[in-house]
């Protein structure tokens, strides 16, 4: 008998028995690398308070997939925020999650490759992070094996051919599990396109019939009575927002297709090079990200199709499995933008990605005519339990004395000083502010976790549109005169032009324009009635040695010309309107790292970019009231203008 006939008798005998150690596995693990403290992104946050939102208004949570904060909002609403027991729900969704993987490839995938799969995946650090956080993957992970899970009773189990009349229920079934995979993240309703996919190849027709017809007529129910439950609410992330060149700038168009391409190739490298050779434990386990090495992506992809060609005619389980976890991961490549990079996105699928190339080397190690190397299929498991051992064992060794100090109440204990300081000051606005009054800050999810209190998010500072400018300009050149002024350590001699300041111009990286041949990175653009302007003002320009012009139209085409949008335009009454207009009377400060491992000196500066270039043209319009923190201070700023 073979190496690998004994292991294959050692799990089918021992099925059950390891499966049940995996999953205490799972739950230890989850334990040792439980994170009583939220995530720095805030994302996990966002969920609570649309869960809050959704049971004190029934307002509809739809920035994030809907359903995750629809099934949170009980529990928030009735025990308020209690970080615990948000998280201990991720817990079960995740270790639920895992049962049900198993007992959906039960018998239908051979013990020898489900078993070290699901001891993999409960070991596993990068999955169990998200056990203590209330991110939705733990509930699409819940869903998605459920799907499975059904879809292995009624169509990989079970050959008979169904009837609609009796059977309509397992249809119902199906559809409605991937409408609550597409609720929970979006593209999960791709799913449906896979199942679709899958019974074409195993013509079964009747079957792609009843699933299509019965999915749309769910679909439909559902999303044309929610205009009518919700005629306001907002709607997930639009898929022109998806495949524009900059999500957050619109004005740079949709991307074209070699903007595609080059997109898949970054998240590629980004997401197999990096993410998923990390959760294999063949890379680093630092939180620093890792550099992108394209000869693994293009490993990666070799794997892939040649384990579906592999697969595809002796296991049809694993056949799907491929078919899913491809289909998917290629969907996710094709609309996350670079910016958006987290290991998240290709988490919730790293299950199936490792029982589909753990049964693809199994099968293709054990062909007959390669016989003498079956050898290499316990080598590569044991390969891959000794690298996701030892980052498990590395991240628990680091997670643990940090999990003491805060089941002892330190809560902030594990914080870096910008963020700890920033929660303490949100916890000072809401013990020393009116409670009515509005206080701004960065991060509105988090303070709102750590204090009850809503807190008001500005996120980004808004611009200027280029062609709107230039159509204002042409209107107004007849009246009124344009000095464009390099900012430069001599700005403050022109503190008088200041009412007259119309927009800031701010060079982006990569950006190259000029004011007299020479390059700017910052222009004050001034717009001063001709009845005021004083002759002499190009005399004081001179002495002082600013770099100016007065071709307005000249400097804009500049701007105009530039296709790559390399360029920021801010209006201070635009951005004091919205300061008076949303009634801010506080705004947090925070020094939030650049790089959160790592105190380089930069920070997200948003609030503060926001205020100085209203103190540009206002310069008396906020104070600071307070400071926490000695090392990267967070300060809180009042709004004292009119």
């Amino acid at each position: 008998m073979t190496l690998i006939e004994k292991l294959n008798r050692f799990f089918i005998t021992n099925e059950k028995k390891l499966a049940i150690i995996s999953i205490l596995l799972a739950s230890i693990t989850s334990i040792l690398l439980f994170d009583a403290k939220v995530s720095l992104s805030g994302d996990d946050c966002d969920y609570i308070v649309a869960a809050d939102q959704f049971w004190k208004y029934f307002t509809y949570p739809g920035h994030h997939g809907p359903l995750y904060p629809i099934i949170l909002s009980p529990l928030v609403g009735i025990f308020g925020v209690r970080l615990i027991m948000l998280k201990l729900l991720s817990t079960i969704f995740l270790v639920a999650s895992l049962w049900f993987f198993y007992k959906g490839f039960q018998r239908v995938v051979p013990a020898i490759i489900l078993i070290p799969a699901l001891f993999l995946v409960s070991i596993n650090p990068y999955v169990f992070f998200f056990a203590s956080y209330t991110y939705s993957e733990p509930l699409y992970m819940f869903l998605q094996s459920l799907f499975f899970y059904f879809f292995s009773m009624y169509f990989w189990r079970n050959e008979k051919v169904y009837t609609l009349k009796k059977d309509w229920g397992k249809y119902v079934t199906i559809s409605l599990l991937i409408i609550g995979m597409g609720l929970t993240r979006t593209l999960g309703f791709c799913t449906i396109g896979i199942v679709m996919l899958y019974f074409i190849i195993e013509h079964r027709w009747k079957d792609l019939l009843y699933i299509v017809c019965i999915f749309t007529i769910l679909f439909c129910i559902l999303f044309t009575s929610k205009p009518i439950i919700w005629p306001e609410g907002a709607s997930v992330q639009s898929f022109e927002t998806l495949l524009a060149k900059n999500p957050y700038n619109p004005e740079q168009g949709a991307e074209d297709i070699s903007g595609l391409v080059k997109r898949v190739t970054q998240n590629s490298h980004i997401f197999l090079s990096g993410f998923l050779f990390k959760y294999f434990g063949f890379r680093s386990s630092s939180d620093l990200p890792l550099e992108e090495i394209p000869v693994l992506s293009l490993l990666a992809y070799m794997l892939f199709f040649i384990g579906l060609a592999t697969v595809f005619r002796k296991n049809k389980v694993l056949k799907f499995t491929g078919l899913y976890a491809g289909a998917m991961i290629l969907a996710n490549f094709v609309l996350l933008h670079k910016l958006w990079a987290q290991d998240r996105f290709i988490m919730v699928y790293y299950p199936f990605i490792l029982l589909f190339l753990l049964g693809s080397f199994y099968y293709y190690f054990t062909d007959k005519r390669i016989k003498k190397i079956t050898f290499v299929y316990p080598v590569i498991i044991v390969a891959l339990l000794t690298g996701t051992g030892i980052h498990a064992k590395n991240r628990i060794g680091r997670n643990i004395p940090i999990l003491q100090q805060n089941l002892l109440g330190n809560d902030l204990y594990g914080l870096t000083p910008d963020w700890e300081n920033f929660v303490k000051m949100s916890r000072w606005t809401d013990q020393n502010l009116d409670k009515d009054a509005i206080v701004v800050s960065r991060k509105p999810s988090i303070s709102f976790v750590y204090t009850g209190r809503s807190f008001l998010g500005i996120f980004n500072v808004p611009y200027e549109n280029i062609h709107e400018i230039t159509e204002s300009s042409l209107n107004d050149k007849n009246d009124y005169l344009f000095l464009v002024v390099e900012r430069g350590t001599n700005y403050h001699l022109l503190a008088g032009l200041s009412p007259y300041l119309q927009n800031i111009f701010i060079t982006k990286q990569n950006g190259k324009f000029m004011i007299n041949e020479k390059e700017i990175q910052v222009a004050v653009v001034y717009k001063i009635n001709r009845k005021f302007f004083r002759q002499d003002m190009n005399d004081y320009l001179d002495e002082n040695n600013f770099n100016y012009t007065f071709e307005y139209d000249s400097f804009l085409k500049q701007f105009v010309n530039d296709s790559s949008i390399s360029y920021q335009i801010v209006n201070p009454d635009v951005l004091l309107d919205q300061i008076k207009s949303n009634h801010i009377k506080y705004l947090i400060l925070a020094k939030i790292r650049l790089y959160t491992s790592q105190n380089t000196g930069m920070y997200v500066n948003t609030i503060h970019q926001y205020i100085s270039f209203i103190q540009m043209k206002y310069p008396d319009q906020f104070i600071l009231i307070h400071s926490i923190g000695k090392e990267e201070t967070c300060d809180l700023a009042e709004f004292i203008g009119q």
